[in-house]
Formats: C-alpha cells, structure tokens, sequence
C-alpha cells in the first residue's frame, strides 16, 4: 500500500475521534492508521504520524476556522499547541434528531425549516407547499435582527427566502444546485417586490438548508455569496436549541403529515 496523504489522514483520524475528554493528536492518527492499514509496520507507521503531525494538525485547524465562518456545527476541537496538540470530540445527542430529520418526508422537513425559523422570532413563516415552487421552499417575514426589547421599523425585519433538501448521508449538495436555486430566489424576491410582501429596502436573507452536507466547492461558493447554509449536524442542532425535539419526533417517517409552521 502506497503511503498516504495528510489529508487522508486526517480523514482517518476523525473516523476514530469520539471521545469528548482530550486525546493527543498522534494517537488518534494511530488509531485511524491502524483501522485503515491493519498490516503496517511500526516502524512505517510511526515514521508516518512524525512525518505528518503537524501538516494532519494544520489541516484540522483551518478546517475549523472555515466551521466558525459557516456557522456549521463543529465536530471536534483542537487546541494551538505547535508541537504536541491536543484533540476532542464535539459530536453531542443531536445525531439522534438528524437521523430523524432524514426520514421524513421532504415536504414535512421543508415545515421543519420553517418552524426552525417561526422559533426564531418570525412573524410568520410557513412552507410553500407548491406544486410548482419555483425551487422554492419555505419563507419566512418579519424576523427582528435587534434584541426584541428594543423598536425597530417593520421594513427593517429580515426575511428569509430558502430551500430545503432533505437528503441521505453522503449526497451532498453541489455548486450548480446553489447557483439554480440562486437564480429562484432573485425570482422570488422580486415577485414579493411586486406583491408588496417587501419593502425595497427590507433586509432579506437566501437561505440553503440540508440534512446532508455540502460538498467543498458548494462550500466556497455558499461562503463567498453570503448565503444562509445550513448542514444536516448544524440543523439538528438548532432544533435541539430552540426545544423542538418533541414536535420533530411527532411527525411520522416517511409520511405527508402536516408540521404546524405558524403561518
């Protein structure tokens, strides 16, 4: 077997990492490389963690940085030390809800991004429901973008315009299914321009939610736009925050059943 890259080790390693208490960097890779290469020498193998340590450890770290710039649920943490970093797990009791999230029905997970959003203090929000949505999903108006005890004009709450997919692990979303949905979501903005449901002026949001994940080019893309994404573990983890588990684990697998969306 041909010696593996940084970045394949790195991927081996977060394969392994689950404890939430602190471990050494170097012993996770160990572990993944002996999980993924069960014949390796040792002296190969820990020729393989000296050589790779601190680029498997660059790679985690920038890696995170790009997690707090998303807003995307972090799955582990690793400290700064330069020479003997340290790693811990992050995963938390939310794969139990995403697990959930990911079968039922699409159109029960497009009322779940619209609860999501209701939760968060909009004043109405509500799937489409449409035969022909345009690629849109679910709306949201009047959302306020200051602490609630402080006024703010009505033109200046926020609105969201998003798309919902509900899909398996490992379908990722792709860069072209953000730039189609782009394109409704100008579409709509401008038909809620026209219907007087927006102000010119009034704030409004694109939104991409999935219970998958983003591939990395639709990443960069979704970053670089300033668009609203959303993965499967960050999703599941705003219902946990905003106490919707009970209404998520009322709707049935796999059903049609309606999710009350506060319209």
């Amino acid at each position: 077997m041909a010696k593996p890259s940084s970045q394949v080790l790195a991927g081996w390693a977060k394969e392994v990492l689950i404890e939430a208490s602190w471990n050494s960097l170097d012993s996770v890779i160990i572990t993944g490389i002996k999980k993924n290469w069960p014949n390796i020498s040792e002296t190969t193998l820990y020729e393989l963690v000296e050589e790779n340590l601190q680029h498997i450890a660059e790679l985690l770290r920038n890696e995170a940085a790009e997690w707090r710039i998303d807003g995307t649920l972090p799955i582990y943490e690793i400290d700064d030390d330069p020479t003997n970093p340290y790693v811990k797990s992050l995963e938390n009791n939310s794969r139990e809800v995403l697990s959930h999230l990911r079968k039922i029905s699409p159109a029960n997970f497009e009322f779940v991004c619209a609860r999501i959003l209701k939760a968060l203090g909009a004043e109405t929000s509500h799937a489409t429901r449409q035969t022909v949505d345009g690629g849109i999903d679910f709306q949201a108006f009047r959302i306020n973008i200051v602490p609630s005890a402080l006024g703010v004009p009505v033109g200046c709450k926020a609105a969201v315009i998003g798309q919902a997919k509900r899909y398996k692990a490992g379908n990722l979303v792709r860069e072209v299914n953000i730039r189609e949905f782009v394109g409704a979501a100008i579409l709509r903005h401008h038909e809620l321009l026209l219907q007087g449901d927006l102000l010119r002026l009034s704030p409004t949001l694109f939104a991409f939610w999935t219970t998958s994940d983003f591939d990395p080019g639709a990443r960069k893309f979704a970053r670089a736009l300033g668009l609203w994404h959303m993965d499967g573990r960050t999703l599941a983890n705003y219902v946990k925050e905003l106490s919707l588990e009970d209404e998520i684990f009322d709707l049935p697998k796999d059903s049609e059943t309606e999710l009350i969306s506060g319209q």
